[in-house]
């Protein structure tokens, strides 16, 4: 079995935040790294850093969104449009959440 070597750049913050290159992204995510650029280009997903070179570095949260358009695009046959979509639709039910939470602590 090869061993996998990822290149792992500390954020200033939070110490055991890291972010991760194209090629370790790609590795994490399952997805191509021209596809990674493809879907960063549209807006789905947030390049977290450049480097001063312009390589794109992303953070656990970006990783985590690549799985789920891989997902999407690979298991569930979708378009690029339609998970365009989804992903819209994800993110303003989680803002919804997040406000109803945040309204029951003021009542609270």
């Amino acid at each position: 079995m090869s061993k996998i070597s990822y290149t792992i750049i500390p954020s200033y913050g939070d110490i055991s935040r890291g972010f991760v290159d194209l090629d370790a992204a790609s590795e994490l995510s399952g997805m191509h790294p021209e596809m990674i650029l493809e879907v960063a280009r549209a807006r789905m997903v947030v390049i977290s850093r450049k480097d001063r070179e312009g390589n794109p570095y992303f953070d656990d949260e970006a990783i985590y969104r690549l799985r789920q358009i891989e997902h999407l695009r690979l298991e569930q046959r979708a378009h690029l449009r339609t998970i365009r979509l989804i992903m819209q639709l994800m993110d303003r039910a989680e803002a919804a959440e997040r406000e109803v939470r945040w309204l029951r602590d003021r009542v609270r």
